[in-house]
């Protein structure tokens, strides 16, 4: 199953987006306009259209953006920014009793590309379980364990009051899951403002901290900026800024196993016997018996072509 790029909304009983997490971001400033011009707007309501998602009995869907929506102001200013042309939506629900809805996970194709396929929503309804799982015990819990490298990176320069005289493409993303707050429509018209002052508190505490390292955590993970003091012919300072979100072990583990050719379940058993599960643990996790586990642990052996348990964490960090 393959996307150009995916987010996911968190929304309350009531269908209102309350955070997100994406690949692609509107900038604040059209986040604020979102919200004021389409949130609401019958035709491209969020909230009613997410709980339109819950009521189906399918929780997948596909859609391509037609003629007459690619004309509409809602394709200009939201759609066409993130350079959407099919989507495929996935109702994502808590696994404590199957029916509680946590979100909606969304995938995305540019315009160029072909549209979702029937193939591609079986893959979606395969996962939802997991991600389910995943997401209902701990939505925002911060990333605890020990950073290992860099997943992402971007770099600003910025003026002494914090301004962006300069940014990567993905500086702002970054900034944003690394200033940890709620992203949605309702957070949107202070968030500008609120980006600013965060930024001009890590503009003092790299400056005066060791290294010029400084590190923050968030329900997004770990995230270290570092410091590059700069000075111009006229006297003019400025600060450069790299930000890196770093890859804690299990995100690490998690991420290589999603590029392996695995299917969900076995993806699911690789990663709980990189973290060292019995097969004891990988059944109780999995609600089955553990002679079950044990044939799924050696379906992965055999997938990966290793021969101890020690073996599955190497390959899917090098993955």
């Amino acid at each position: 199953m393959r996307s150009s790029h995916a987010a996911f909304f968190y929304a309350d009983a009531a269908g209102n987006m309350t955070n997100m997490y994406a690949e692609r971001m509107l900038p604040p400033e059209a986040m604020a306009r979102y919200y004021e011009q389409y949130y609401r707007a019958d035709s491209s309501a969020f909230t009613k259209s997410y709980l339109s998602l819950v009521a189906a009995s399918d929780p997948v869907s596909c859609r391509t953006v037609g003629p007459v929506e690619r004309s509409s102001d809602y394709f200009r200013d939201v759609l066409s920014p993130l350079d959407v042309g099919h989507i495929m939506y996935g109702i994502v629900r808590a696994q404590a009793n199957g029916r509680e809805p946590i979100g909606q996970l969304s995938l995305y194709r540019p315009e160029t590309d072909i549209p979702f396929s029937p193939a591609d929503a079986e893959a979606l309804r395969d996962v939802l379980h997991y991600l389910g799982r995943a997401l209902s015990a701990a939505p925002f819990a911060p990333v605890s364990a020990s950073a290992e490298q860099t997943a992402e990176e971007a770099m600003a320069v910025l003026d002494e009051s914090g301004t962006t005289l300069f940014a990567d493409e993905g500086w702002l993303r970054l900034v944003r899951l690394a200033r940890g707050e709620p992203i949605s429509p309702v957070q949107a018209a202070a968030e500008p403002k609120a980006l600013r002052e965060f930024l001009h508190g890590v503009v003092k505490a790299t400056s005066s901290a060791r290294n010029a390292l400084y590190s923050v955590d968030s329900p997004w993970g770990r995230f270290a900026f570092r410091h590059h003091l700069l000075e111009g012919v006229s006297g003019q300072r400025a600060t450069a800024l790299v930000l890196s979100r770093l890859a804690a072990e299990p995100v690490r583990l998690t991420e290589g196993a999603a590029r392996l050719q695995l299917s969900a379940q076995q993806r699911e058993v690789a990663l709980m016997i990189a973290l060292g599960q019995t097969n004891a643990e990988i059944a109780g996790k999995l609600g089955v018996s553990v002679n079950t586990a044990g044939y799924h642990v050696k379906q992965v052996f055999a997938k990966l072509d290793v021969h101890d348990r020690s073996e599955v964490a190497a390959v899917l960090r090098r993955a």
